[in-house]
C-alpha cells in the first residue's frame, strides 16, 4: 500500500533525524515534522488538494499515524522512541547522550553568563548537539551570537580573548566542552542568510541562553519565520526561553561603561581596525576554499564553518529518502 502524504512527512522527518543517530519522541515528531511540500512528488495541483486536509490534524493524529500499519514497515518503537527499522540501538546513545548534554549545559551557564560583561552582546544562543541534548563525550558547544549593529568585530575579538583566557576556546584539535565561536549577526540582521532543511531544523533548536537587548529573541523568531515553509507545526508564539540565565545587574554597569566609551569616535574607528585585521585572518585561513563548508564574513555576519555539518547531512538525507522511495524526484 501506498503512504499518504502525511506518512510520508511523518517517515521523511524520522529519516531526516536518522542522519545524526536521534530518534524522536512522538511530539517531537509532531514538532519537527517536516513540510509536505518538501517530500512530495505530485503536480501542483495534486499537491494543493492533498495538503489542504493536513491543515487539520493535530498531535493525537501524527501519534495514530506513527503506529499504523503503513509506518510500521518501516519505523520502529522503543519506550515512546521512533527510528527507522534494525536501528533500535539509538535509543541507548539517545539517553546516554542526553545525560552528557545535561552535564555540558550545567557546566556551561556558569561560564556562559560571564558574557555579560562583553559590551555589544546582545543574546546568546545556543545550538548544535547540546541544544539538541545529542552531544557525545567529545563534542563542542556552538553558539550564535548577535552583537550591536556596526559592532560586531569588537565583539568577536573582546569574546575569543575571553574565551581563550580561560581556555575554553575551540581551536585545533582541541574541541572537548570547548566553545565553538563562529556565527555571529548583527541585531539588523536576524534573518539567515541561507534558507533550506538544515537551518531550518537548526535553529528550531535554538536555546537562547542571554537575552540582553529586551524582545531580540521575539524579533529572531519572527524574523526566520521562514522556517514554517519546511517545519509544518512550527509556531513562533508558542516557543519559549525556558533555560535562559538571568542578567546580572552589576555586569550590566560594567557593560554599559565600556559601551559609553565605545560608542564615540574611538569605537569606530576601533571596529574598523579589528574587522580590517579578523577579516584578512579569516581570507588567508588554509580551510577557506573547502567545497563543503560555509564561509560568510561581513559587517553584518560571520559565519565560519569550513566543514560544513549542514551539507553532510542534507546528502545524507536525500539518498535516505530515495532509498526508502519517499520522493520520485527533487522539489
Amino acid at each position: 500500500m501506498d503512504l499518504n502524504l502525511l506518512e510520508k512527512s511523518i517517515l521523511a522527518t524520522i529519516t531526516y533525524y536518522d542522519t545524526m543517530d536521534y530518534p524522536l519522541t512522538g511530539f517531537e515528531v509532531f514538532k519537527y515534522l517536516i513540510n509536505p511540500k518538501h517530500i512530495a512528488s505530485f503536480s501542483k495541483l495534486d499537491l494543493n488538494s492533498e495538503i489542504e486536509p493536513l491543515k487539520t490534524i493535530n498531535l493525537i493524529d501524527v501519534l495514530r499515524t506513527l503506529n499504523n500499519s503503513n509506518l510500521q514497515r518501516y519505523i520502529d518503537e522503543k519506550n515512546g522512541f521512533y527510528f527507522l527499522k534494525g536501528k533500535s540501538n539509538l535509543y541507548e546513545i539517545r539517553i546516554e547522550r542526553q545525560k552528557i548534554s545535561d552535564k555540558i549545559w550545567q557546566k556551561s551557564r556558569k561560564i556562559l553568563k560571564w558574557l555579560q560583561i562583553i559590551p555589544y552582546i546582545r543574546a546568546v544562543l545556543m545550538n548544535g548537539s547540546v541544544a539538541m541534548h545529542n552531544a557525545g563525550e567529545k563534542s563542542d558547544i556552538d553558539l550564535l551570537i548577535v552583537t550591536k549593529n556596526k559592532r560586531i568585530w569588537i565583539t568577536r575579538f573582546l569574546t575569543t580573548m575571553l574565551f581563550q583566557i580561560i581556555r575554553r576556546r575551540r581551536h585545533g584539535n582541541k574541541i572537548k566542552n570547548r566553545f565553538c565561536l563562529n556565527h555571529y549577526i548583527a541585531n539588523n540582521f536576524l534573518k539567515s542568510s541561507l534558507l533550506n532543511l538544515y537551518v531550518a531544523h537548526l535553529y528550531a533548536h535554538l536555546v537562547p541562553v542571554l537575552e540582553i537587548e529586551k524582545g531580540i529573541y521575539n524579533r529572531f523568531q519572527f524574523e526566520n519565520r521562514w522556517i514554517g515553509n519546511y517545519l509544518y507545526f512550527y509556531n513562533i508564539e508558542k516557543l519559549d526561553n525556558q533555560k535562559k540565565i538571568k542578567n546580572s545587574g552589576i555586569m550590566k554597569i560594567f557593560r554599559k561603561f565600556q559601551e559609553v566609551i565605545l560608542d564615540t569616535f574611538l569605537g569606530g574607528i576601533l571596529e574598523k581596525i579589528l574587522g580590517f585585521f579578523q577579516k584578512k585572518r579569516i581570507k588567508n585561513h588554509p580551510l577557506i576554499n573547502q567545497k563543503d563548508g560555509r564561509i560568510v564574513f561581513d559587517d553584518n555576519q560571520l559565519e565560519f564553518h569550513p566543514n560544513s555539518q549542514g551539507i553532510k547531512i542534507l546528502d545524507k538525507y536525500e539518498k535516505r529518502i530515495l532509498e526508502l522511495n519517499i520522493r520520485n524526484k527533487s522539489t
